[in-house]
């Protein structure tokens, strides 16, 4: 039987899509290969939202091209570069088109490459692999805002939301596995809609009709976070209170430039409304820094908004000029120079985690549960897992993946809690 390997880059929505195409092939009568050595057919789910993943990725395709594998380039990437990929691959399948692969791996289809938006994929989740404690459910695609420094509508397309059924099929289908946690995922979830049914009504659906112990969602753009979301996640009973709410700057002046449709004052009093409803909430973000037209006043402001806010966690990255994005056509070649960004993104890095770690602090002494998601990297003794509030905890002991467990926090290490199981 012919064997495949699928190596996957970027985001989750990239490892939802690697599991459904792993799913297709499997069912076609493919076997997966334990390592991509070993395997006839590599499968490279690919990112473009920066540059770096992108090349390793393109490195990564010519790797295995010369070892005499049949390689296929799917996700971002391959629909941003399209044909000019068939250089360093034996096929290119776009975003929504990877229900395809099965047919071009069977008849080795060359020199095709298959861009085609407007067709839907199927979301075959059927018989697909599991892990039981973190799953994942795409609920939206697609993203119709053009921030200036996105790829992402031109890579996975326009706004597409899933038949509210089709959701609940899913996460029955999960449910019946045993997954503990899942995670609904889309581009914006806020933008969801279908047929009347907007991101809050869905979640209330979600809330009364499913039984997985703890339900999340990402990522949800500032601009669409309504107070009816939030109002439904504090009154929920399997939707857990974590936002991930991407700032981006802090600047309005940035933000305009950005066309992200929010000023710095709507971003906090947004957070401080989500902190007043739900106290135990968790609030994490995207940072950038680099944008061509920040100053340092706009970075200062930036700054201003960390140290109101007081994020949970963050993750925090230098521009990069990503064609065809609006700010890589206005803005070539006026970048800010790479010391001053680099200046600029290690004191972002050093207010963010000093806010955290004042944050973290204030768990000490406090009881959570926490589900078990494997072992720690501390050592052997200790596992880790999450709060309802999705923040990361080591244990001391040894307990079982999935497994609840009440511990009381009785120590911060670096930025992470330490518990004691009660």
């Amino acid at each position: 039987m012919l064997k495949f390997s699928i190596i996957t880059f970027g985001c989750q929505m990239n490892e939802y899509d690697s599991k459904l195409i792993e799913n297709l092939l499997i069912h076609d009568g493919m076997v997966k290969a334990s390592d991509p050595e070993t395997a006839e057919v590599v499968i490279l789910n690919t990112c473009s939202v920066r540059e770096k993943p992108e090349k390793k990725a393109i490195e990564t395709a010519k790797y295995f091209k010369k070892r005499g594998k049949f390689v296929i380039l799917t996700g971002c990437t391959a629909q941003q570069k399209g044909e000019e990929l068939l250089e360093v691959s034996d096929a290119v399948v776009g975003t929504r088109n990877f229900s395809l692969i099965p047919e071009i791996v069977k008849k080795k289809i060359t020199n095709s490459a298959f861009l085609d938006l407007k067709k839907v994929c199927t979301f075959n989740y059927l018989g697909r692999s599991i892990s039981k404690v973190l799953e994942y459910v795409v609920i939206q695609e697609g993203c119709d805002n053009f921030c200036t420094y996105c790829v992402v509508p031109y890579t996975r397309g326009r706004e597409y939301s899933r038949s509210p059924e089709e959701i609940l099929s899913e996460l029955r289908y999960l449910e019946d596995q045993g997954v503990r946690e899942v995670t609904l995922l889309g581009q914006n979830v806020n933008s969801y809609f279908y047929k009347g049914m907007d991101f809050a009504d869905l979640l209330s659906l979600i809330d009364a009709e499913i039984n997985i112990p703890r339900i999340y969602f990402t990522t949800s753009h500032p601009r669409d976070m309504s107070k009816k979301v939030i109002r439904t996640v504090k009154g929920a009973r399997v939707l857990k209170p974590w936002f991930h709410l991407p700032l981006q700057s802090g600047s309005t002046r940035v933000l305009k430039d950005m066309n992200r449709n929010y000023t710095k004052e709507e971003f906090i009093s947004l957070c401080e409304y989500i902190r007043s409803e739900i106290p135990e909430a968790s609030i994490t973000t995207d940072i950038m820094v680099g944008f061509p037209t920040e100053t340092e006043e706009d970075f200062l402001d930036t700054i201003d908004v960390v140290e109101k806010v007081k994020f949970d966690n963050a993750f925090m990255f230098i521009y990069s000029p990503r064609n065809p994005s609006a700010a890589y056509v206005k803005f070539k070649g006026k970048i800010l120079s790479e010391s001053e960004s680099n200046k600029r993104l290690r004191k972002l890095i050093s207010v963010v985690n000093k806010n955290i770690l004042e944050r973290r602090k204030g768990m000490l002494g406090r009881e959570y549960t926490v589900l078990v998601h494997g072992t720690s990297r501390k050592g052997r003794g200790f596992s880790k897992g999450k709060t309802e509030n999705n923040i990361t905890v080591v244990i001391r002991g040894t307990f079982l993946e999935g497994e609840f467990v009440k511990v009381k926090i009785v120590n911060i290490k670096g930025l992470t809690p330490i518990g004691e199981p009660v």
